[in-house]
C-alpha cells in the first residue's frame, strides 16, 4: 500500500494515494480472492477525495480466469462513474490486454513516474 507515496499492501495487491489519485496495483495471479480484496479497495478509493483510480494489472491470470478479470474492471468502472471519479485501467501483458481489448476495454500504456 501507498498512503500519501508511500506504498502499502500486500505481494497480492497493493495500493497508495498520491496527487489525488488512489492507485491499485495488482500483482502476481488474478484470483478471484485478489479480485474480492481489490473490489474492496475500490470501494474506499472511491470514499476518499480522490481524483481517480488507476487499476494497474500486473498479475497473471489462471487458465479461464478471463471472466474474473472483465469482472473486476466492469466493477471499478461502476463504483468509479457513480462517485464520479476518473477511472483507468495500466496492462502490459499481451493477455491481459487481449482479455480485456476482447471486452472492448483498452488499456492505458504504462507511464514511467519520473515522466510525471
Amino acid at each position: 500500500m501507498v498512503i500519501d507515496g508511500v506504498a502499502h499492501g500486500s505481494a497480492a495487491v497493493q495500493w497508495e494515494c498520491d496527487a489525488g489519485v488512489f492507485r491499485i496495483v495488482v500483482g502476481r495471479v488474478l484470483t478471484e480472492t485478489v479480485s474480492a480484496a481489490v473490489r474492496e479497495l475500490l470501494l474506499d478509493a472511491c470514499e476518499r477525495g480522490t481524483h481517480g483510480v488507476v487499476l494497474v494489472v500486473e498479475a497473471e491470470l489462471e487458465p479461464g480466469n478471463h471472466d474474473v478479470l472483465r469482472h473486476l474492471v466492469d466493477v471499478a468502472q461502476r463504483r468509479c462513474w457513480a462517485a464520479s471519479r476518473r477511472f483507468e485501467v495500466v496492462a502490459t501483458d499481451p493477455e491481459i490486454c487481449e482479455a480485456l481489448a476482447t471486452a472492448g476495454i483498452w488499456p492505458s500504456p504504462p507511464t514511467d513516474p519520473a515522466d510525471a
